[in-house]
């Protein structure tokens, strides 16, 4: 069992890693906020008002979310992560890199999707992309099934652009838990802001 949930840990380190593949660009000087002809048409998702049973992660500094009460944290101060003490593999953490300033976030989210696909196996190759109003700003959901380390997970990334910076909040688990995670994660991803 334990060397189960290091396998777990290991390949939700490098889902999260996978997506962050565009560092060492400038960043977007003055980012603006989402106007209102980029959220025209998407749909819209707002956070759930009763939050009972969940904590409230603003450890890094520029947005937050809320995961549930009894997840244990072991991430560290600049890479927050908290996975679920019940459920082998079911994890949430959020990491944040400077906005390429040669990218649209289009162009960001489809070279991230390349390097996910470079960096484990995809369920029929698939990483499925959906752009959202999340909480009155433009958000990218990207979501897939992954193999690595002999673990197969579900996964569903949201990625933000925030003051000049990129914001991307990874939930998931283990393929079997898929089903009965689902109501938690939309949770979590729906608390992003």
């Amino acid at each position: 069992m334990k060397k189960n949930l290091t396998k777990s840990i290991i390949l939700m380190i490098i889902m999260v890693m996978a997506i962050v593949t565009l560092t060492g660009c400038s960043a977007l000087p003055n980012a603006e906020k989402t106007s209102k002809d980029e959220l025209e048409g998407l749909t819209v998702v707002t956070a759930d008002e009763n939050m009972e049973g969940y904590t409230k992660c603003e450890a890094m500094e520029g947005v937050e979310f809320y995961y549930p009460s009894n997840y244990k944290s072991v991430g560290k101060a600049t890479q927050p992560m908290y996975m679920d003490p019940d459920i082998a593999g079911a994890s949430v953490n959020i990491v944040s890199e400077a906005f390429p300033s040669r990218y649209t976030f289009e162009g960001y989210i489809e070279a991230s999707i390349i390097g996910i696909k470079q960096q484990m196996t995809i369920k029929d190759n698939e990483v499925k992309t959906e752009y959202i109003n999340l909480n009155g700003r433009k958000a990218a959901k990207l979501s897939y099934t992954a193999t690595s380390q002999g673990q197969t997970m579900t996964i569903t990334q949201m990625a933000i652009v925030k003051d000049s910076k990129v914001y991307i909040l990874t939930v998931g688990g283990l393929e079997k838990d898929a089903e009965s995670l689902q109501p938690k994660m939309e949770k979590i991803i729906n608390s992003f802001k």
